[in-house]
């Protein structure tokens, strides 16, 4: 069996799986009332026929399981790094549990080193099932149920102007994008990406409102109304705002449903956001912390020497890695560091390591997700000495990456 780029013919077979998978209420049959493919999106199908097949001869009765990536670009530790976002693992139900998938993201996962790409992330269907393959978690974020009015606490007085946004104003949106999200882990988001997954939706397209002041752009809010006359929920998808002033706006442009809907729900708030402690009533919120996307380093000597640490890190190790999915990272290596770059090689000796990490825990590492000091207190990184634990802690230092896109 091997991993392929799959052919437009397949395509059909491909959404079949997908509709399967993802919305089981439907059965088998699908429809291709389908969200259109950004530019960056790249399907894959695991076929049950020789690596050195002709992509013509290639059967969609041989397919067994599919994926899909975003080639993304994201901000790891201030720059900008290749991070392909998978997505879209499927199979039917009789070919599972037979090992396809964990074959098919091994293949995903050489590729991805072939082609230059040391990093990876996904959203999982189920945690402890990636985390086997090498997956961690990078990020938790907060559901926030409030009333509308309660909004009015940490809404701002009139001003600016309100103006309602469609596909065709991405670069706009993109703009204010770009100057809010400076996190770690934020994307570089492409016309495609805003056009056909900020603008659209899988049941509707969801509103998109901006507030502007003098006619520029400071801030926007994606969302949709769900319910009856009985009970209605505003459902925030994404509010991004380029200061206090604009998200206050925001806020203000939410409380003013308070006729229409009985709750407001921001479901994906950066959790380091905390919104109830501007409201007059905090009690009046619920706040729910839910885990985010995962990542895992694909290639460790190529991810730890394309990323910069901090210009005072130093350190000079042996880093023993295990990882069981990927031989090329499952040893040690003797990591030297010093002005802000990695010099990473195979380590020949065989004295014992200064420290002992497991791939999951070091991608948390590398993005900044854990420190140093909470993951010495698992089982998932152990440290010889406390000058190793040090070392390590003056280059992977903690950060507070958010990666926000759904995919």
């Amino acid at each position: 069996m091997h991993l392929r780029s799959l052919p437009e013919e397949h395509r059909e077979t491909y959404r079949e799986f997908l509709n399967y998978a993802f919305r089981p209420e439907n059965g088998p049959d699908w429809s291709d009332e389908r969200l259109p493919d950004p530019e960056s999106y790249r399907p894959r199908g695991f076929y049950d026929a020789p690596p050195d097949a002709p992509v013509e001869d290639l059967d969609a009765a041989d397919l067994r399981t599919v994926c899909a990536f975003y080639d993304f670009t994201a901000r790891v530790r201030g720059e900008w790094h290749p991070l392909p976002g998978i997505s879209a693992v499927a199979s039917p139900p009789e070919a599972r549990r037979r090992g396809h998938v964990g074959a098919m993201l091994d293949d995903l996962l050489a590729e991805f080193r072939d082609t230059g790409r040391y990093l990876s992330a996904l959203w999982p269907f189920e945690y402890d099932f990636y985390r086997r393959f090498g997956w961690a978690t990078a990020n938790n974020y907060a559901k926030t149920t409030v009333p509308p009015d309660e909004l009015g606490a940490v809404a701002a007085d009139p001003a600016g102007e309100f103006v309602r946004l469609d596909a065709d104003d991405w670069a706009r949106v993109k703009d204010v994008y770009a100057t809010a999200a400076t996190e770690d882990l934020a994307v570089d988001r492409s016309e495609g990406w805003i056009r056909h997954r900020l603008f659209r939706g899988w049941d509707g397209d969801p509103f998109v409102y901006g507030w502007e002041r003098d006619g520029d752009l400071r801030g926007y809010v994606v969302y949709d109304v769900s319910g009856d006359w009985e009970s209605r929920t505003l459902s925030v998808n994404e509010l991004v705002a380029v200061d206090a002033e604009a998200r206050a706006q925001l806020f203000r442009f939410l409380r003013d449903h308070d006729s229409q809907v009985d709750e407001v729900v921001l479901s994906s708030e950066r959790e380091s956001t905390r919104l109830i402690d501007g409201l007059t009533d905090p009690r009046a919120a619920t706040v729910e912390i839910k885990p985010g996307p995962m990542v895992r380093i694909v290639d460790v000597p190529a991810a730890l020497e394309a990323v910069s640490f901090p210009g005072d890190a130093a350190c000079d190790l042996v880093l023993a890695v295990a990882d069981d999915r990927c031989d090329w990272n499952d040893e040690s290596f003797r990591v030297v560091v010093g002005d802000g770059e990695a010099r990473v090689e195979p380590d020949g000796d065989d004295a014992d390591p200064d420290a002992t990490v497991e791939i999951g825990a070091l991608s948390q590492l590398l993005v900044g997700a854990r420190s140093v000091e909470s993951l010495a207190r698992t089982d998932r990184l152990s440290v010889a000495r406390e000058e190793a634990a040090d070392a390590l802690a003056s280059v992977f230092s903690a950060r507070d990456p958010y990666l926000r896109e759904g995919f």
